[in-house]
């Protein structure tokens, strides 16, 4: 744990480049007290990722310029708002657009704790700030960091480069926050993307789901009790998605996705998207929808599941269609318009967010239970076959049982009864055009839209808690015939300290050891091991910067790029290919026999070449076996070694002329 302290200052800049542009945009839109720190990190989110976006055509390079301009552009656009909002409805521009949850003892020490444990276990999990998660989406993320510090283009439009080919789209978000962060601090990108990770899991998740159950449940010291106990206590996130894929842009989107989802709320609860206060709430929830968009476009899909329910409960008791007003204060058609804006926006995104064609279905992961066994997963807040669990799971279903029986909150059963259904098909359904149709947008796996759940299990789960508390705080309170303080506590005690312990030391322990797992710089390391390491840091000084570096990409190579910056020929495990590059994949070890490899080589600037006797990663998978130019090298004419560590070797193509 003492590699953590010495990542201080990585870590400090990322807590200013996640929150401080956000702030000075939320102030600028009337944002004051605890809504303008639990939004920060959401709008600070949508301004960089937009700027990432517009830097290319300002002619700006990846840096914090394109971020001030950024945040300097918002804050005026939002200012300018503000002035004419407050012109037409007669006030002064203060009053306009100021949100403020006023802060607790109880939120913020709900805050802490929540977030201490999460930093907690994250720190556990990624055990050091220089460990990489060595999983094939990482040799993608690692080296897309690289790409935008080399390039200077962090443009989701580009980023697709990464992988070998041109420019193409790929949600850039997540990248370019690690890219600024290595930037401003001069880290390594390891240890950027541990401080972004750990800062994203204890401080970013935690003030946007705080944002969401404060909107919905108010500011009692019960829900900021249960929030303290329950931020960190469902495996499927933030836990899962740091240990599967690893999708950390799926990580990201989810993360900032409830406080997008808690505006959304307030600009659709009665009166107030027509008072002062609600006056920039559209402003915000587009600036909050850029930003999950462009960390995932399933992200996006996410918020509208969550979102439809909502929006149905609300036009079937015709609240919105009686109160809603323009914020001058004319009735207009906007119950009609939002609704055909909605369903057209739902169904244009529910057929175009998705990774690869309806047909394709039967590449996508299979499912792995019954029916009745996914219903039981949902019911018991888990996900992957892995043990129930009963604290979180009994609180659910408590929850369910209080929001049915509150007309305000009914919506919520609906939305969860809506992610059930989804978990029942991804994780019980055979491959299909049906199952692709609903759950292809999140590549028809059963572990991203698990994370998803607990956008609506989390919240229920709260309200379960509150539900609990208040009835056992009642039938102590008649037993003690004693103050009011003592069962309020006593109560909240006999929740909390149990829901606590057998979580933590039940699924989220196997959680944190099963992501653990991955994050290694170890001899024996899957993809990349100290010996790999040491030899890619050599290669500024053996390689020209003009030179591309073949090797197998599924034996570490890929990852010479992000380490030294000496571009690779095929930087993904699964690299963009055309014919010359398929050659050199094919038969580089027979450049002196084959004019033809000789040709592909100088076309490409292939000029060297590392191999490595390592374990490859996950042995047995075809496409690590479609290297065979690259193997013995040592064997083959024409090639010379210059640089050995350990079992890896970098060799010089000479037998070329």
């Amino acid at each position: 744990m003492s590699e953590w302290f010495a990542a201080w200052l990585p870590f400090v800049t990322t807590l200013m480049v996640l929150i401080l542009p956000g702030a000075g945009v939320g102030l600028a839109a009337g944002l004051r007290a605890m809504s303008l720190f639990s939004l920060a990190p959401v709008i600070s989110l949508g301004v960089i990722s937009v700027s990432a976006v517009v830097a290319p055509y300002a002619g700006l390079d990846w840096g914090p310029l394109p971020v001030v301009v950024g945040v300097l552009a918002t804050s005026v656009i939002l200012w300018t708002w503000r002035t004419l909002a407050a012109g037409r409805m007669g006030c002064r521009r203060a009053e306009v657009g100021r949100l403020s949850y006023m802060p607790t003892i109880a939120a913020l020490g709900g805050l802490a704790v929540g977030g201490g444990v999460l930093m907690y276990r994250l720190a556990r999990i990624f055990e050091s700030p220089s460990f990489v998660s060595q999983t094939a989406d990482n040799v993608f993320h690692l080296n897309a960091v690289r790409y935008i510090v080399d390039t200077g283009s962090a443009s989701s439009m580009d980023l697709g480069a990464t992988s070998g080919g041109g420019p193409a789209f790929y949600p850039g978000a997540w990248h370019g926050l690690a890219a600024l962060i290595v930037q401003l601090s001069g880290s390594s990108i390891p240890v950027a993307v541990a401080c972004l990770n750990l800062a994203i899991g204890c401080v970013m998740w935690p003030l946007s789901m705080w944002f969401l159950c404060r909107t919905l449940f108010g500011s009692s010291v019960a829900m900021n009790m249960a929030f303290a106990v329950l931020i960190g206590s469902f495996s499927a996130f933030p836990y899962l998605l740091i240990d599967w894929g690893v999708i950390y842009p799926n990580y990201l989107g989810i993360a900032a996705l409830p406080a997008v989802f808690g505006i959304g709320l307030m600009l659709f609860r009665n009166g107030v998207a027509a008072s002062r206060q609600g006056a920039v709430l559209p402003l915000l929830g587009l600036i909050g929808l850029a930003g999950i968009t462009l960390s995932h476009p399933n992200t996006l899909l996410t918020l509208l599941v969550l979102s439809v329910p909502y929006l149905i409960t609300r036009l079937m008791h015709r609240a919105v269609r009686a109160r809603l007003r323009l914020p001058w204060g004319r009735p207009a058609g906007l119950p009609v318009l939002v609704t055909i804006f909605l369903t057209v926006t739902f169904a244009v995104a529910w057929l175009v967010l998705r990774p690869f064609p309806y047909t394709s279905f039967t590449i996508t992961w299979p499912p792995y239970q019954s029916t009745a066994q996914a219903i039981g997963e949902v019911l018991s807040t888990t996900h992957s076959a892995r043990q129930a669990a009963w604290a979180t799971g009994g609180l659910f279903v408590v929850g369910l049982y209080v929001a049915w029986t509150h007309r305000t909150y009914r919506w919520m059963v609906w939305c969860a009864g809506v992610w059930a259904f989804l978990m029942v098909v991804v994780t019980a359904w055979q491959p299909s055009l049906s199952r692709a149709f609903l759950t292809g947008g999140w590549y028809d796996d059963y572990k991203r839209i698990a994370a998803g759940l607990v956008l609506i299990t989390l919240p229920l789960s709260v309200l379960g808690f509150i539900g609990l508390y208040r009835f056992v705080a009642r039938v102590l309170g008649s037993l003690l015939k004693n103050t009011r303080r003592v069962p309020a506590v006593a109560a909240m005690a006999l929740i909390a300290v149990p829901t606590a312990v057998i979580t933590h030391t039940g699924p989220i322990r196997d959680a944190a050891i099963a992501a653990n797992s991955n994050y290694s710089l170890r001899p024996g390391s899957p993809i990349m091991s100290p010996d790999e390491l040491l030899l890619y840091q050599k290669l500024p000084a053996l390689v020209p910067e003009d030179s591309v570096i073949a090797g197998n990409p599924w034996d570490g190579s890929a990852w010479a790029y992000f380490v030294s910056g000496r571009r690779v020929l095929f930087p993904h495990v699964i690299p963009s290919m055309n014919e010359d590059k398929d050659l050199i994949a094919r038969s580089f070890r027979e450049a002196l026999s084959n004019p033809q490899v000789c040709a592909a080589a100088k076309s490409l600037d292939v000029e060297y070449a590392i191999t490595s006797d390592e374990l490859i990663y996950l042995p047995g998978n075809s496409n690590n076996t479609k290297y065979p130019g690259l193997e013995r090298l040592n064997e083959a004419p024409g090639f010379k070694e210059i640089a050995r560590v350990g079992a890896n070797r970098l060799y010089k193509l000479d037998g070329c002329s």
